[in-house]
C-alpha cells in the first residue's frame, strides 16, 4: 500500500508538470537561502566561543571607543588583585625583512606577553610562557613560510620596519577564523611600541588612549563589580576622565566584544541587528514557503478529489489519508532540500560577496549541523502538509463521484493571505529603494574637496629622499600634484583633546605640504594673519566651537597663543552617519615622517601612470612593493556596509515577489475554480470576456489596496528610523511609496489576469453540465 500511495504520488507529480515545478523551485530556493543564512549565522554566533577562558575575559570601554592608556593596565593589576591577566593591543602594518634581505608586507597586532595565558591561539613552536618575551614575534604558520620559505627555528630573526630586530618566539598554526581580532601575520609584544615609536614615554603617558585593554579576572571572583573604583581611579590619572570627555568604564565580555558599538584597534565587528534581521528574513522565507505549498497543494486538490473518494469508499481512514499527504509533503520536501543545498555551494560566491564573509560550506556542515537541517526540512514539510492534509481529508467522496464536489474557502482567510503576501512586497520594495537612496545619495555628497584621480600610498620613503622621489614622480606625464601628509579625509587624521575656557575639545589634526589644499580643491580663506612655522588653519566648525569672530588672526591653544593662517571651509573626513567635527592644520615640517603619500593624476592613461609610479616607489624603497589605493574608492568603502544590506534587501525583495508570484498564481487559481458556477451563469446570460476579467481580478485589486494602506506607514516609519542613523540623508519622497503600490498592483494584474482570461473564456456548459 505505502508503495502504491508513493507511484500514484509521482504519477500525479508528472502529470501536473506545472504545480510540481512552481512547489519544488520555490521549497528549493527558499530552503537555498534558509542553509546559506543558518551557516552565516551559526558561524558569526559562535566567534571567540573557541577560547577556553572566554567568561573570565573582558574588554575594557567607554562610549562608542575601547581606547586606554597604555599605563592603564599595569595600573589596574596593581591595585586589583581580583585581576589575573592584562593584555594591550594595538594593529600596525609597514615591512618586514630576515636576513634573506627581502622586504614583505607585514600587518601585525601588539600584545603583552600574557596573551596565549588569556586566549586559546594554537601555537605549533614554542609555549605560551615565552612565545612574547621581550623583542619576541610570533609568526602565523602562512606568513612564516612565506618571509622564510621554511618554518624557521625559534630565535631567527626578522627586522619590521628597520627599527627593530625581533627574535621569533613561536608559530601560530593559522589565525583562528572566528575571533574578534582582525587577521593577522604576526603578533610582537607591546613594550617594544617605545622601540618602534621611538618614544619611550608612550608606555608611561595617559596622553594617547589609542589602545585596546583586555582583562582577566581570576577564577571565583568578580572584576566588573569594581567597575566604580576603577572609574574613581582613572579619574586621578587619566585627563579624558578628569575633564569628564569620558565618563564610565564599561566590561564587555569577550564574546559580546565582536557585536559592540564600541570601536578598538585590531578588531572586527558585527551588528548584532544585522543578525536579527537575518534571523527574521529567514522565518519570513519559510512561512512564505509553508504558505505557498498549502495553498498550491489546496488548490490542487481537486485534481486528486476521485482518488481520495475512492479510497474511502474502499475503507481507507481519515488518519490514513492525512499520513499519506503529510509523508508526500515531507518527500517534497527533502527533494526540494537535496537540490537547495546543491544551490547553495553554487550561490556561496555572491552570498560570501554580499555579506563580506568566508563561508566554507565543506567545514561547516558537520553531520550533527547537516542532522539538523535534514530535521528541520521534515518538520518543514511536516507543517506543510498538515492543512492541506486535512482539507483533503474532509472532501465527501459521494458527492466527487456524483460530480458535485466543489471546494469551499472562507473569504477571511483568503483576503488576508493575499493581503498579506502584497504587504510583503510593498514593505519590501519601498525598503529596497530608500535604502539604495540614501547609499546614492552618500556617494554623490559633496564632501568639501574633490576626491577624484587622487591616489593614497603608504610612505616608507626616507625623509632625506623626499624632495628627490617628489621630483621624480612630477616627471612622470599625468602627474599633477604631489604631497607628504600626516592625516587625510581617508584615514581621519590624528586626535588631539584639550580644555579651552573650562570646556572638553576634541580636534583633528592633518598635517600636510604646502600643495595640499590645491591638489584638494579646498577652498581657504586667509585671515591676514602672518605666516610661521607654528601657524595654523582652522574649519568653520573649529571657529565656531572655539568661539572666535569669523576672521580670527590668533587662537590660545595648549596654554599656547597660536597664530591662525587660514580658515578651511569645512570637510568631511568620516562618513555621513556623523556631522562635520572641528579640525585644524599644520604645515609639515621636513624634518617630521609623513604618513601617507598623496599624488593627483590627471585622469587620462591611468593604468600607464600608475604603472610608473610603483616603478619610482619600488626604486626608492629597494624592491618594497608599493600599497596604493585611489581616494574615491576608499571612501565609497565608507558605505559598504550599507550597500551589502541594500543588496540584501534586494535580494529577498526579489525572492518574497518571486515565492509570492507562485502562491498568488495558486491563490487565483483556487479562487477561480469557487466561481466556476458564477462565471457559467454570466456567459449565459450574456456577460461579455472583459466583463468576467474584471469581476475577477477586482477582489485582487481591493487586496492590493487594503495592503497599500498598511504597508505605507510601517515602511514610512522603518525607514524613517533607519535614516535617524545619519547626520546627512535623503527625503522620504512620496513617489517611491506609490512606486511600490503600483508594483504590487501589477504583480497582481499579471499573476491573476492569466487565470481570469482562462475562466472567462471557457464553454459555459462546461461549468454548468451537473447543476
Amino acid at each position: 500500500m505505502f508503495l502504491k500511495n508513493i507511484k500514484t504520488f509521482i504519477r500525479h507529480l508528472s502529470q501536473n508538470k506545472l504545480y510540481t515545478a512552481i512547489t519544488i523551485i520555490s521549497f528549493s530556493i527558499s530552503l537555498m537561502f534558509v542553509i546559506l543564512l543558518s551557516v552565516y549565522l551559526e558561524q558569526e554566533y559562535s566567534v571567540d566561543e573557541f577560547n577556553a577562558n572566554k567568561n573570565r575575559i573582558f574588554r575594557l570601554a567607554h562610549d562608542d571607543y575601547s581606547g586606554f592608556a597604555p599605563p592603564s593596565g599595569p595600573l589596574l593589576m596593581e591595585k586589583f588583585p581580583e585581576m589575573e591577566y592584562f593584555t594591550r593591543t594595538y594593529d600596525q602594518q609597514g615591512y618586514a625583512y630576515t636576513n634573506k634581505d627581502e622586504k614583505m608586507k607585514i600587518s601585525y597586532l601588539m600584545v603583552d606577553s600574557c596573551f596565549f595565558k588569556m586566549f586559546s591561539f594554537h601555537l605549533i613552536e614554542g609555549t605560551p610562557e615565552t612565545a612574547l618575551l621581550p623583542k619576541s614575534i610570533v609568526l602565523t604558520k602562512e606568513y612564516a613560510l612565506k618571509i622564510f620559505g621554511k618554518i624557521p627555528e625559534l630565535g631567527s630573526i626578522v627586522n619590521i620596519n628597520d627599527q627593530v630586530d625581533y627574535k621569533v618566539g613561536g608559530i601560530l598554526d593559522k589565525w583562528p577564523a572566528n575571533t574578534h581580532f582582525a587577521k593577522q601575520d604576526a603578533l610582537v609584544d607591546f613594550p617594544s611600541l617605545a622601540d618602534m615609536w621611538e618614544y619611550p614615554q608612550v608606555l608611561t603617558t595617559y596622553n594617547n588612549n589609542s589602545f585596546g585593554l583586555y582583562v582577566m579576572e581570576k577564577p571565583n571572583t568578580n572584576l566588573p563589580d569594581k567597575a566604580p573604583k576603577i572609574l574613581k581611579l582613572f579619574k586621578d590619572v587619566n585627563w579624558m576622565y578628569k575633564n569628564g570627555s569620558v565618563k564610565e568604564v564599561n566590561f564587555e565580555p569577550l564574546c559580546d566584544v565582536y557585536f559592540s558599538k564600541s570601536y578598538s584597534p585590531g578588531v572586527r565587528q558585527n551588528s548584532k541587528t544585522l543578525l536579527t534581521v537575518l534571523s527574521a528574513i529567514i522565518f519570513m522565507i519559510l512561512f512564505l514557503s509553508v504558505l505557498n505549498y498549502i495553498n498550491l497543494t489546496i488548490a490542487q486538490s481537486g485534481t486528486r478529489s476521485k482518488e481520495i473518494a475512492i479510497k474511502k469508499l474502499m475503507g481507507s481512514r481519515k488518519g490514513q489519508i492525512l499520513a499519506q499527504y503529510t509523508f508526500e509533503s515531507i518527500f517534497l520536501s527533502l527533494i526540494s532540500f537535496f537540490i537547495a543545498f546543491l544551490l547553495s555551494f553554487i550561490v556561496l560566491p555572491i552570498f560570501n560577496h554580499l555579506l563580506d564573509t568566508h563561508l566554507n560550506l565543506d567545514t561547516s556542515f558537520s553531520w550533527q549541523f547537516l542532522g539538523l537541517l535534514v530535521g528541520g526540512a521534515i518538520i518543514i514539510g511536516a507543517i506543510s502538509g498538515i492543512i492541506p492534509a486535512l482539507t483533503i481529508a474532509r472532501f465527501d467522496p459521494i458527492a466527487v463521484v456524483k460530480g458535485a464536489f466543489r471546494m469551499k474557502s472562507k473569504q477571511s482567510y483568503t483576503k488576508g493571505l493575499v493581503a498579506f503576501q502584497y504587504f510583503m512586497i510593498i514593505v519590501l520594495v519601498t525598503s529596497s529603494i530608500f535604502i539604495n537612496k540614501q547609499t546614492r545619495f552618500m556617494r554623490n555628497f559633496d564632501l568639501g574637496f574633490n576626491k577624484d584621480n587622487i591616489l593614497i600610498i603608504n610612505n616608507t620613503i626616507a625623509n632625506n629622499q623626499r624632495n628627490s622621489f617628489q621630483s621624480e614622480l612630477m616627471a612622470i606625464p599625468g602627474v599633477k600634484h604631489v604631497c607628504f601628509v600626516r592625516g587625510n579625509p581617508v584615514d581621519g587624521g590624528n586626535n588631539n583633546s584639550f580644555t579651552y575656557h573650562d570646556k572638553p575639545l576634541s580636534f583633528q589634526v592633518f598635517q600636510v605640504d604646502t600643495s595640499y589644499f590645491r591638489m584638494m580643491g579646498m577652498d581657504v580663506h586667509l585671515t591676514g594673519a602672518a605666516y610661521s612655522t607654528n601657524a595654523i588653519l582652522l574649519n568653520e566648525t573649529a571657529v565656531k566651537d572655539l568661539d572666535l569672530p569669523d576672521n580670527p588672526t590668533s587662537v590660545k591653544l595648549f596654554d599656547k597663543e597660536t597664530p591662525v593662517y587660514g580658515i578651511v571651509k569645512d570637510f568631511h573626513f568620516r562618513n555621513l552617519k556623523e556631522k562635520v567635527g572641528p579640525v585644524y592644520f599644520r604645515i609639515m615640517s621636513p624634518k617630521m615622517s609623513a604618513w601617507s603619500i598623496m599624488v593627483k593624476v590627471s585622469g587620462r592613461n591611468t593604468f600607464e601612470t600608475t604603472q610608473k609610479i610603483k616603478a619610482a616607489y619600488t626604486k626608492f624603497t629597494h624592491g618594497l612593493p608599493v600599497e596604493m589605493k585611489f581616494m574615491d574608492d576608499s571612501i565609497n568603502q565608507w558605505y559598504d556596509r550599507e550597500t551589502r544590506i541594500g543588496k540584501m534587501v534586494e535580494y529577498f525583495t526579489l525572492l518574497t515577489i518571486l515565492i509570492s508570484v507562485m502562491g498568488l498564481f495558486a491563490m487565483s487559481l483556487y479562487f477561480v475554480q469557487q466561481k466556476i458556477k458564477e462565471i457559467g451563469i454570466r456567459k449565459v446570460n450574456g456577460a461579455k470576456v472583459s466583463e468576467v476579467m474584471t469581476m475577477l481580478n477586482k477582489d485582487f485589486v481591493k487586496w492590493v489596496a487594503i495592503a497599500f494602506v498598511i504597508a505605507t506607514p510601517i515602511a514610512w516609519f522603518a525607514m524613517h528610523k533607519w535614516l535617524e542613523n545619519f547626520a546627512y540623508k535623503t527625503t522620504l519622497s512620496w513617489w517611491i511609496f506609490a512606486l511600490s503600490g503600483i508594483l504590487a498592483l501589477g504583480i497582481a494584474l499579471l499573476t491573476v489576469s492569466f487565470q481570469s482570461w482562462k475562466a472567462a473564456t471557457r464553454n459555459p456548459v462546461e461549468a454548468l453540465r451537473y447543476e
